[in-house]
Formats: C-alpha cells, structure tokens, sequence
C-alpha cells in the first residue's frame, strides 16, 4: 500500500524510503506503533510538539500526563523504526523517568540475599518479558527472557530483530539464545526492529512456549514504487525443549492477520503478538492485536493441543472477537494484556480477560466467552471501565483465586492513575468474584507512590507463603526514583491483604525500571515455595527465591499455677518454674532440617510496658536490669523434634499488686540452620518464621486471695460518696456548698473564697477484699489537685501528675471487706478565669478485684463569678461659689466665662486578681445638664482616660456643645466672672439649702464611656458651673450640692457572672459669694442724689486735710543741714572709774 500522508509514511514507508518526519514527529504523529498516542492521523494531529515526549489528547485535555514516552515505550512502543543504534529505546526510557521518594524494603519469605542476577547484551532490552518454564525431558527449571531490541541472528538479513534467552537457574549471570526464525526472505517481510521477545509466556511444567515480534512486516511489491508494508506480527510456538517440532501442528509460526484486509482501518497494523497467553486447560493458544480495526484492537482464541485431534476434535476454533462485536471505540487497544481462566463468570466455561488501556480515554477490561461450540465468535459477557481519565486501566491484567473459594478473582493494572490532591502515582483494582456476579463486585484499589506507574505490570506469583491463598506482585518501575519497585501482596480469605507482605527494591542491584516485567508461580529451587522473577529495562533480570515459612510451636506450663504468699517455698523466698518446649512445622514434610532456635521467657511485659517494674526474677541471672528475662539457644532436630528448657523464677519481695496474676510470655526465632549444597549449587535458604503465627506464647502465674470467696475470687463491692466544701480565706474550716440550681452545687467564687474541697467517703461492706483499690480523680484545669486532707488513722496517699490534672489516692492493698475511709482532695481555684462556667470532675473507683459495677462518677459543680469591682469618685475642687453679673451664652467667648471650673474623675478598682478576660463593660455617668428651667447646670468642655486604651465616650454631642465657646488651659480669677462686689451683710439670704439631682427638677444626661480594661481604668471629666443660672434661680440659697452619679455596666453578660458594684454619688457644695446686684432699673435721682453726696463728702474731707497742713510744702532752708562742732575730751582709765565708783 503506497503511503498517502506523512503519518502514513512514518508509520508504513520503509526506513530508506521518502523520510517526512523527524523522530520526535514519528513519535507524535504515528499511532500505528507509538504507544505514545496509537490512533489516526486525525487524533495525532491534536498532539503538542513543543515538549518533546508530552503530548495532550484530541478533546484539549492538558496536564493529565496523556501517554508519555515514558508510560507507553513498552511492549509496542517501538512500532517505528528507531534511529540511533540498540541503545535508543532504554535511553528514550531513561530520558522520561521521573523521580520518586525511596520507600523502606519490607521483608518477609522472597530472599534478598541470594538473589540471582542474570545479564543480557547491553541496548538489547534484555528483561522486557520473563516466563518461568520446566522442561520435563530433561528435567529443567528454566527462566526465559525476551530481549527484543537483540541483535539479528546470522541467516537474518535485518541488523535489530530481538530475540529469546533461557537461563538455567545458577549464579551464573551467562543465558543462552534460543535459535528460531532464523530466515528472512526480504521479498516479503522485514524483520529489522521486529520486537522478538516482545511478549514470552508458558504453558507450565511440561508445556509449550508462545513468544511474538509484534512489529513483524509483511512486504509487497518490493523495489518497485507500489511498495507497501503491513505490520502484521506474528508469534511463535515452540516445544518443551525450546525447539519447533514441524511434525506437531500447533508449533511454528502463528499469523492470523496475513492475508487479511489491509490498511490501519482493518489488519494492516494489526500488531498481533503484543500479548499472548495460555487457556489453563492446555487446549487454546490466545493473541492479542490491539492495531486492528483503527487499533480498536481483536482478541482471537486458537487450538493449540494437538491431543484434540488425536481425540477427533477437528475443528475447535478459531475464536475472534473484534470490530462491531466490542462495546469499546476506536484507539482503545483492545488485546493489549490477555489472560484467561475457568470458573470466572459461569461454572467450567473458559473466560477470556482483556486489556482496552485506551477505551473511552481511560481504559477498559473485558471479559470474553465462546459464543457456542459451532460459532467462532467470543461475546462479551462484562466490561469493566477504569474509572480514571488517562489511567490506562487495563494495562495489565492477571486471574487468581485470592481468597480461595475456587471463582478466579481479576486484578488490573492502571499505571497512569492520579488523584490531583494526593502523593499517587498509580493504582491496581483487585475485582473479587462473587461466584460470576461482576456486576455486584465493588474493587479495592491500592495505591502506588507519586509517578512511580504502579500497576504497570501485575503476576499472579502462586502461594508464595503456603497459606493456601494465591498472592500478587505489582510493578512500580518509577518508583524510588526510577529505580523501580516490586511490591508483594497476600491473599487472604477476605480477599487481598491490602498493606503489602514485602517491597523489593532495584537500588540495591543498581537497576533502572526494575519491576518492569514479572513472573512467578513456579518452584525454580525445588523447595516446594514458589519463586519469583522481575525483570528491568536495564537488561537485567533477578531472581527471588522463596524461603521456606515455618511455624515454632511451644508448649508452656508454670508450676505452681497459684502462689501463695504466705507459704516460702524457696528458702525465704518464694519461687515458680517454667517448663517450655519447642517444636517446628513447615507446610511440606520433606522440608526437615535441623534448626537452630533462640528463644526468650519474660515475666510481666505488660507492667514494664507501663514503666512498673516486674514481680518476678528469674534466679539464674545476676540482679541486673533485665532479671525479669531469660534468653538461651536450643537445637531442634528436625520437624515435629521436641527440645525443652526448665528455668526457675522468683518472687520480688514487697509486691503490691497481689490481685493480677503475673504473665510468662515465650517466643523464639530462627538462629540458623545447618548449612548444606543443593543442586546447581544454590545454598539452601534459611526458613522464615510464619507472620500470621502469634509471636508469643503467654501463660498466667495467679495469686491464692485472702479475704475472697471459696472459688478463691475476689469479689469487692466498693462504693463512694461525695460532697463539696469550700474554704473562705484566713479560715481552716471548710463550708459545705449547697445544692442550690437543679440539685447542682454552685460556687460563688469571688475573693474571700479560696479553695474547693471534695469531701469523699469509700466503704467497701459485704464484698470480698479489694486488692490495689485505689481512687482516681481526673481534673480540669481550673480546679486542678492541691492535695489531700485524712483524719483517719493511716492517711490517705495521693499522687498527682505535674499540672494536678489527675491524682491516683490509694485506699488500701487490700481495701479489707466491710472497712470505710473518708478523706478530703483539695482543689486550687487559682486557674479560673472569667470564662470559667462550670467543673466537671471524674472520679473513678478502681481495684484488681472482680467488681463489674465501678462505673466513673461524674461530678459537676456551677461557678458564679463575682466581679468585686467598684467605681469611686471624686471633684476637684469640691466647693466653688458663683457670683458677678448674668451673662447670655451667645455672649461667651471662653469657657471661663461661664464660671467656676470643675473636675470630676471615676476610677475602677479590682479588689481581687486581675481579670484577662475580655469582658465588654462601660461606665454610665447621670450628668446634670439644665435645671427644670432648660436653664444651663453644669457645662461639660473635655472628657480624658487614663489606662490601657484612649475611652471615648458618648454621645459626643453633650461635649462642648457649644461650639463658639474655646476651651482654655488655665483658669481665671473670680474678677474676671463680672464686676463682682462684696458686702458686708449677708441679711437677704434665705439660710436655706438646695440638692440638685437627677430627677423630675433636674434635667440630667447619660454618658456612656467603654472601658477596655477593668483594671487601673480612670475617666476625667471637665466642666463649668453655668454661673448666670444660679445668680439668677438659686441666689437667695447660703448653699446647693450638686450630685453627679456614676455605675458600671456589663454589656452581654453571661450568665456565670455577678456584678456587685454600687452606684457611687460625688457631691460639689456651691455658695453665693455675698450679695447679689439687683437687676431692676435705679431711679435717676438716687444717682444724683448719691453723687452731690459724695462730692459733699470729698470736699470736706479736703478742707480737713488743708486744716492739718497735709498741703503746706516746706522752703529750702528747712532742708539745709545744720552741723555742730565736735570736742574732743581725755577719756577716765578703768583704774579711775573703780576709784570713782568706790
């Protein structure tokens, strides 16, 4: 067929041919044989090239990973021709690989170290496919390995074809190349870049081999311009002994799209051969071609056994399926894994399981079966849709009985699953059968790591550990950043054991992709255990093999099985021994070799555990710290070979626990084994203990009771009352607190209250001794223990953690029967805050004892906060006067003009601890604006704070009200109020007084100021005293008390807390400063009159003054000095004065 289209031309065109693409764009664009995207060249042209290798799918759907080189260079991917030598399809692999986080290696029977290493051509992929085989004549255990990228055999004309490796079992890493299809005849095919090897699989122990080259071409019209090729494939069978029988039918080539239509849209790129399997019954030989039909893909059943027609069945196939007959569109790849099995959907009827990765752009699985025995369809009998965009659900699938009911269970793989919220990077869908009913089954997914293509490839391994269930492998070649990693998961009657039994790992072998490839189900070491195989694209293979699992079992007795305390059976001491003997089972009785065990007796783990120390020493080891355990080694000879130990223990002295018997627990492990030479010179493995065997054996050493009943129980009846007190400070008596709100007791905690105590009685009447009887009491933070009051004879000892949030009080061991005790357990309120509502205590009786009804006792305690807050006041000064003339506001330029300056300042003081929570609260204050008159009271300029946080009361509005009046600094002095002028009497007083507040005469005001703190918080309020108001209504009074109010308010207050804070009242005394000017007009003539009448009185008093000389002024000579002459006289002695004198 001549090429129409560069995609056909990638894809058909011979290598020397017209070249129209590069090698990214042969990736990209040709679906044919790129796993990478295998669909038209309608779908091809949707794909990006502007990052090499990542491609997005036809409906626009980026980021979601849509077939990668590194997902799909598999099995098909190398459908192209590639450029670069052998090493360009690892490299391509390599290249893609992402990198993952390392996960521990779990261990369990798979040996890690004796692994057998088997190496191929480097380039040659060595390891892409695994088959486990057993030639019969001779008898061999083999390991066939596919290498498809291998180079070509000498008749090949071709330089690549891939081919076939055996590998006997031995730590030789050397394998042998299987010699077949050894010829080429260009003139009608090609087998350059062929993929032999793509795919190898066994029909078992005696059985044939199917290995295909999925990339065969079949040639037409050679070297002429009509040439055209057909990637047909085709598969091989060979005989027991690897060779190719001409006389048996069913071996040699197998080629079922040959001859058939042509073009992608039928078999032209059928790829037959990609996968391939055996029918379980040996009868049928079964294909995959994912390419045919636009690579909707066929599956097609063929007769294999040659026995059939010996038996006269002529004509038993072939069965196909494909094209209209598959609910599944084109590009779904349908026959990309294969497997099959009876006992699936109905009864013996053979089922086919097949792999769509690509269906509905997330993958399908398909379940086939013989339409009938003269039909050669396959129906589908049930399809299973991956449930993940992109996942590639189907990309391997397996058949096995995990829970062994006899129905085959379905495992498949889905590499490309991810969740965009979580670390994953694949998924595998485990489908229990439920006796053929899929539709009912719901799968169990597990989970790979992030990009590490879990599920790319999945075994059904055998039963690797012999526990009569079927286990799986799981494939994860990205994984441990692209090391790769196996992961080994066990059967189980409930289904798959979803945490995996073992983790094998390609780093410790220095691989890449390990885990690409798997196989098993086949004892290679004859040792009964099933082996395993996994296969890299490092060219590369291992080989695990299985370690036997065995069994220990030990026989435990104690003797005495009860002490009695009071009888020394050990000089002063009382002693115990221990009898333990040891055999082991293995699951095959030919497996007897002599075993070496340690084994370890310990008493009382569990105390230990809890950081008590044990009961019990063993006497012969040394008073060490771990003289409560005895190690030692014994031989055991072979299965079901008895050996026994006898070891004696000792009671400690001064125990208190008396109640619970003392544990003996005995384990042992595998020390070693003696060491012998099998056959091709493996070692023979060391057994492994079984996981599913408990790990220890556990006997109980009991105690011989006092004071319990004839069955030697103790059978206590403990029982306890409580009450609370609490304790007022400076005081040692304690004060029961009443029920008082639903039979609960409510505490009123306020600063005179100090403590809380629980008043407990326990008794234990008409019931057996209670050994270790204890109380524990379990407390809030807010009422945590403080310690414990006791007036009985021997007190009561509690211990209590470090916050006192729980206190153990032992009440005695034993509690002896019919005894009571009483004691208090006093509990600090130092923790309680405001958001405090309530105590909840736990109290719990507890003894070693058999008593069922110790049920915990809840103890519940209401708390009421009293906030012993209050607000004082004071003004500043408190007694003003008024006086002067009446003066209207509109007049008023200052504040001090208004009259006499007043400051008030409210505190509020806590008397108790300082309060942290938040609680809302404001202070109100009743403030006298006007008198009933609407006449101006006191004049409200500035409200300041002291505290944490600027107040701002409210409203504004009443501050300063007056918005031409300015506010001053600095007070005035009376004479600036008006011409004020004293007097003399006081006679048009009244001696009456006046208080002015709140109230009907009294217009007052309500300032509302927040407070952000209740401690340390200070409002200033600064006013004046409307001085006009009380010249002209209050003037005939000798004085008047003006009273402000102020309170404290909480805003949503809660319901545990009381406010008990009074209002408080300050008091300004205001007085006349004498009398007042009159206010009526004053007759002209009294003016007058009062004027002539004091000229009159100036004139005299003149006239007066002239009288005197007040006026006279003195002449110059009166100011002359006037001197005198001073003499000079001789001055008496002392002496003469004396002589005078006497």
């Amino acid at each position: 067929m001549k090429a129409q289209s560069c995609w056909e031309g990638c894809c058909s065109e011979a290598a020397s041919s017209v070249r129209c693409c590069s090698f990214g764009e042969r990736w990209g664009r040709c679906g044919a044989g790129s796993a990478a995207w295998r669909g038209p060249p309608a779908a091809a042209a949707a794909f990006s090239h502007t990052a090499p290798g990542w491609a997005q799918s036809s409906s626009g759907v980026k980021g979601s990973q849509l077939w990668t080189y590194r997902t799909h260079l598999d099995r098909c991917a190398a459908m192209l021709p590639l450029q670069g030598g052998p090493s360009a399809a690892p490299a391509a692999l390599l290249f893609y690989s992402l990198f993952l986080e390392t996960t521990l290696v779990l261990a369990f029977n798979l040996d890690t170290g004796n692994v057998i290493r088997k190496d191929g051509e480097p380039g040659s992929l060595f390891g892409f496919s695994l088959a486990m085989h057993r030639q019969l004549n001779p008898d061999k255990r083999l390991l066939l390995i596919g290498a498809p990228r291998a180079p070509a055999l000498g008749k090949q004309k071709a330089r690549i074809t891939g081919g076939l490796y055996k590998c006997e079992i031995t730590n030789a890493s050397n394998c042998e190349r299987i010699e077949f299809d050894n010829e080429e005849d260009l003139r009608i095919e090609s087998k350059e870049n062929q993929w032999m090897g793509v795919t190898v699989q066994s029909q078992g122990p005696g059985g044939k081999i199917v290995t295909c080259a999925h990339r065969y071409q079949r040639r037409m019209f050679v070297d002429t311009p009509q040439e055209s090729r057909d990637i047909t494939g085709r598969c091989y069978v060979l005989s027991q002994d690897l060779t190719i029988n001409k006389d048996a039918e069913d071996e040699g080539d197998w080629n079922s799209c040959e001859g058939r239509a042509r073009g992608h849209e039928m078999f032209g790129y059928c790829q037959q051969g990609l996968a391939a399997t055996f029918t379980k019954d040996y009868h049928y030989v079964v294909f995959g071609a994912p390419g045919a039909y636009n690579w909707k893909g066929i599956v097609r059943v063929e007769q294999k056994n040659s026995t059939l027609i010996e038996m006269g069945v002529f004509d038993d196939g072939p069965y196909e399926v494909g094209d209209e007959l598959v609910p599944l569109p084109a590009n779904s790849y349908l026959g990309f894994s294969l497997d099959s099995g009876h006992r699936i959907t109905r009864g013996r009827d053979l089922t086919v399981v097949a792999g769509a990765p690509r269906a509905n752009h997330s993958g399908a699985v398909v379940l086939l079966r013989k339409e009938s025995d003269t039909s050669h369809r396959l129906l589908v009998e049930h399809t299973f849709y991956g449930p993940g965009l992109a996942s590639s659900f189907g990309y391997d699938v397996v058949v096995v009985d995990l829970n062994g009911d006899g129905w085959q269970d379905i495992v498949v793989g889905a590499p490309q699953f991810y969740m965009k919220d979580r670390d994953i990077g694949g998924a595998v869908y485990v489908y229990i059968n439920q006796a053929g009913r899929w539709d009912r089954v719901t799968p169990v997914r597990l989970h790979g790591t992030k990009d590490s293509m879990f599920g790319l490839a999945v075994e059904n391994i055998g039963d690797i550990n012999q526990d009569s269930y079927e286990d799986i492998a799981v494939g994860a070649p990205y994984d441990d950043s692209g090391a790769g990693k196996v992961y080994i998961y066990h059967g189980s009657a409930q289904g798959i054991k979803t945490i995996p039994a073992q983790i094998l790992s390609g780093k410790p072998h220095n691989m890449s992709l390990f885990g690409y490839s798997l196989a098993g189900n086949m004892d290679l070491d004859s040792n009964s255990y099933p082996d395993m195989a996994v296969g890299s694209l490092s060219d590369s293979a291992l080989i695990y093999r299985a370690r036997p699992v065995i069994s220990i079992r030990r026989a435990v007795k104690v003797s005495p099985r009860e002490i009695d305390l009071t009888i020394k059976n050990c000089e002063s001491s009382i002693c115990f021994t221990v009898d333990a003997c040891f055999t082991y089972k293995a699951n095959h009785a030919s497996y007897n070799p002599r075993l070496t065990i340690s084994y370890t007796v310990e008493a009382d783990g569990e105390r230990r555990k809890q950081g008590l120390p044990s009961r019990a020493m063993f006497l012969n080891k040394f008073h060490t710290d771990t003289d409560y355990q005895f190690n030692g080694t014994l031989d055991l000879r072979g299965q079901k070979q008895e050996s026994c130990v006898k070891i004696t223990a000792k009671l400690k002295d001064n125990i208190k626990d008396k109640m619970r018997s003392i544990p003996i627990e005995v384990s042992a492990e595998i020390l070693g084994i003696k060491r012998q030479k099998v056959r091709n010179g493996l070692p023979l493995l060391m057994p492994i203990l079984d996981s599913s065997q408990p790990s220890k054996d556990v006997i109980e050493v009991n105690f011989v009771k006092e004071g319990c009943g004839s069955d030697h129980v103790c059978r206590s009846n403990l029982k306890m009352e409580y009450k609370l007190y609490y304790k007022p400070n400076n005081q040692e008596k304690y004060t029961e607190l009443l029920p008082t709100e639903k039979n609960v007791p409510v505490f009123h905690l306020n600063y005179e209250k100090k403590d809380l105590a629980l008043w407990v009685r326990v008794n234990n009447m008409n019931g057996d001794d209670a050994y270790e009887a204890k109380l524990v009491g379990s407390f809030p933070d807010v009422a945590s223990y403080s310690g414990v009051r006791s007036q009985q004879p021997t007190p009561i000892i509690c211990t209590a953690n470090q916050n006192g949030s729980q206190a153990d009080c032992e009440l005695g061991n034993p509690f002896k029967s019919n005894s009571k005790t009483t004691f208090y357990i006093i509990l600090s309120t130092a923790g309680m805050t405001l958001d405090t509502t309530e105590i909840d205590i736990d109290l719990q009786l507890q003894t070693t004892s058999v008593q069922d009804n110790l049920a915990s006792v809840k103890v519940k305690v209401k708390v009421i906060i009293e906030l012993p807050l209050s607000v004082s006041g004071e003004a500043s000064p408190n007694q003003v006067s008024f006086g002067g003339v009446v003066k209207g506001e509109s007049a008023m330029k200052t504040e001090e003009e208004i009259g006499s300056l007043i400051n008030y300042t409210f505190r509020i003081n806590n008397v108790w601890k300082t309060l942290t929570s938040p609680v809302k609260a404001s202070l109100h204050i009743q403030w006298p604006k006007f008198n009933k008159n609407g006449k101006w009271l006191l004049y409200l300029v500035k409200i300041s704070s002291t505290g944490p946080q600027e107040i701002l009361c409210s409203p504004e509005s009443e501050i300063n009200s007056l918005k031409h009046i300015r506010e001053s600094s600095a007070s005035r002095t009376k004479r600036e109020i008006g011409e004020r002028k004293p007097v003399s009497k006081m006679s048009s007083l009244s001696g009456k007084n006046k208080v002015l507040s709140c109230g009907k005469d009294i217009k007052c005001v309500e300032l509302s100021c927040p407070l952000q703190g209740l401690d340390g918080t200070a409002v200033e309020l600064r006013s004046r005293l409307w001085n006009s108001t009380f010249i002209e209504d209050y003037a005939s009074l000798s004085h008047l008390e003006i009273v402000v109010k102020a309170s404290l308010v909480l805003h949503g207050q809660p319901k545990n807390m009381i406010l008990k804070t009074p209002d408080t009242k300050v008091k300004v005394t205001v007085s006349p400063e004498g009398a007042v000017a009159q206010h009526t007009g004053v007759p002209w003539w009294i003016i007058l009159v009062a004027v002539l009448a004091g000229i009159l009185i100036l004139a005299l008093l003149v006239f007066l003054l002239w009288k005197c000389g007040f006026f006279k002024r003195a002449t110059k000579d009166e100011y002359d000095a006037a001197y005198h002459k001073a003499e000079i006289h001789v001055q008496p002695s002392d002496k003469d004065k004396l002589s005078a004198e006497a």
